[in-house]
């Protein structure tokens, strides 16, 4: 690689920060400050420690941490060797646990013993009952076949785990040549990180994404997202999502300051944010707004800080909501894929849109029933091609995820207008073929939503044998109200043409809404849900 050629390795991408950044804040906390140079050192160091342990290119190391410091370092050193990184949620169950690590086929797990009420050293032992009785670093565990170890910044009292301290020591007396000359091996199209994101039914996807996509598309985020080296960056998703992740990516390559708070308790968030000195928040809905109502009423100028004040032009004119970029992407996509800059102001005629293909994706928008391309401005399926397009989804044939001539269909119904503006519609999950009609589960949901005695509803369809499909409600009623169903159906009716009126609807509280941790819609849940629950 030329010295002009831009990184993409993360071996390379961090050497050539750490060269030009070395003094420069990479991790700011409440309790502890990181520069490149020192970060640098610390990666190196878990990169060493599991080199000893016999790990290399392609070994799968799996993370389970809060972030910080910890997860930063030891994230970074197993990628600099070519291991491949499978990014577990704090919020998992020991079910989600057991199922993640044998999906992944993990051999190396690194992790926190402790984040909020979460006991990891006892989630790990419900998931896998069989460690029990078996010794650090030679575990053997039917239930998850290629797991070797387990390392705890805090094993007391588990004897089936090692001590992160003593994992840093083994790699202490490796050849000081042996890690560069690893990390020269290390290519842009080697797999690097596993990251599991849920849908709307079954089980989780794993996202699988390279070295290429995780250094050559944050560059390209930055300047959508305006991040300048002397940023710090408060991000409120975890790095174990791919919207944490790809943020916290933007950061440092630009040899920017990523801010981690200890804890996601917005009073937390805040007061890190003000003594880390954070300029950047990256957030969305309930989380940003609650952050934003508690620092206005802090006395905190929102406006000075970006992704809390409102977003504005270049001039400084403020962006109405409606004309600012609505940025699209996914996991699959290591986010945005659709995207203008934040300081841009969308063009009058096209409200909502997203914006133009971001580093070189290409889109297609066929038809989904019969698969041909649709004129421009039509609504059709969103299929995509290169950029920073996963690899695959781990453990599915290539044919299972793409079309023939390499493109992902994404379930995503968009059109995109003769400038090139794509504009989101909906999921395809979202649209209920009934009697052959299409019916926007979304705009139903909308409908019942703005109904006296509805504190919210969801919608979803329901397996017909007379009519394919049927749409059914599930509705929770506000504080005080006793709605009944009739009495709402009979009020839709005056708003929706008759085939969009839901043909069942039931009551439920808002705890019995299934939904992933990230707060996204079980839709298959949702339908059995819904055909299990007697009519009222």
């Amino acid at each position: 690689m030329s010295e002009d050629a831009p990184p993409s390795t993360l071996p390379a991408l961090l050497a050539r920060i750490t060269a030009t950044r070395a003094g420069h804040d990479a991790i700011a906390t409440m309790t502890e400050t990181v520069d490149y140079a020192g970060l640098d050192r610390r990666a190196a160091g878990f990169a060493r420690a599991l080199l000893a342990l016999g790990a290399g290119k392609g070994t799968h190391v799996a993370l389970l941490a809060p972030d910080g410091i910890f997860w930063m370092s030891a994230f970074l050193g197993a990628l600099r060797i070519g291991a491949v990184v499978t990014l577990v949620s704090t919020l998992s169950t020991p079910r989600e646990l057991a199922y993640m690590l044998r999906h992944s086929d993990v051999q190396i797990l690194l992790a926190a013993r402790r984040f909020l009420r979460h006991d990891y050293g006892q989630h790990l032992a419900t998931a896998f009952p069989a460690l029990a009785g078996q010794p650090a670093g030679a575990l053997q565990l039917p239930a998850a076949p290629y797991l070797r170890s387990i390392w705890l910044d805090d094993p007391s009292g588990l004897d089936w785990a090692g001590g992160i301290a003593a994992l840093l020591r083994c790699g202490a007396e490796l050849d000081a040549r042996l890690l560069p000359a690893i990390e020269a091996e290390v290519t842009p199209g080697d797999d690097a990180v596993i990251v599991y994101t849920s849908g709307s039914t079954a089980l989780p996807k794993a996202v699988i994404h390279t070295h290429w996509n995780l250094t050559r598309h944050p560059p390209a985020l930055a300047r959508l997202f305006l991040v300048t080296p002397e940023d710090r960056m408060l991000p409120m998703l975890p790095a174990f999502w791919l919207g944490g992740l790809a943020m916290a990516m933007q950061v440092l390559s630009q040899g920017a300051t990523l801010v981690y708070p200890y804890s996601p308790d917005i009073e937390t968030v805040l007061a890190t944010l003000q003594a880390c000195r954070a300029n950047r928040v990256n957030g969305w809905g309930d989380g940003l707004t609650r952050l934003r109502e508690l620092a206005q009423s802090s006395g905190v100028d929102t406006d000075a800080i970006t992704g809390l004040g409102p977003f504005r032009d270049a001039d400084g004119v403020l962006i109405p909501p409606h004309l600012q970029s609505n940025m699209l992407g996914m996991s699959e996509t290591f986010a945005p894929h659709s995207a203008e800059p934040i300081n841009i102001r969308l063009p009058d005629n096209k409200p909502g849109a997203s914006g133009r293909a971001v580093n070189h994706y290409e889109r297609r928008v066929v038809n989904p029933e019969t698969g041909l391309v649709v004129p421009p401005g039509d609504v059709g399926e969103l299929y995509l091609r290169g950029g920073a397009l996963m690899r695959g989804l781990y453990k599915k044939s290539h044919a299972e995820v793409f079309t023939p001539d390499g493109f992902y269909p994404t379930g995503d119904l968009v059109r995109i207008d003769a400038d090139d503006y794509l504009t989101f519609v909906a999921r395809k999950g979202d649209m209920i073929k009934t009697r052959a009609a299409n019916v926007s589960r979304l705009e139903v949901e909308a409908a019942l939503n703005a109904l006296p005695g509805v504190k919210f509803a969801v919608v979803t369809g329901l397996p017909d044998a007379a009519f394919g499909q049927i749409v059914a409600a599930a509705v929770v009623p506000a504080a005080g109200a006793t709605p009944r169903a009739e009495a709402l159906l009979e009020a839709l009716r005056a708003t929706l043409s008759s085939y969009k009126v839901p043909r069942r609807l039931v009551f439920v509280t808002e705890e019995e809404i299934p939904r992933t941790a990230t707060g996204k819609l079980k839709l298959h849940e949702l339908a059995v849900l819904l055909a299990g629950t007697a009519q009222v």
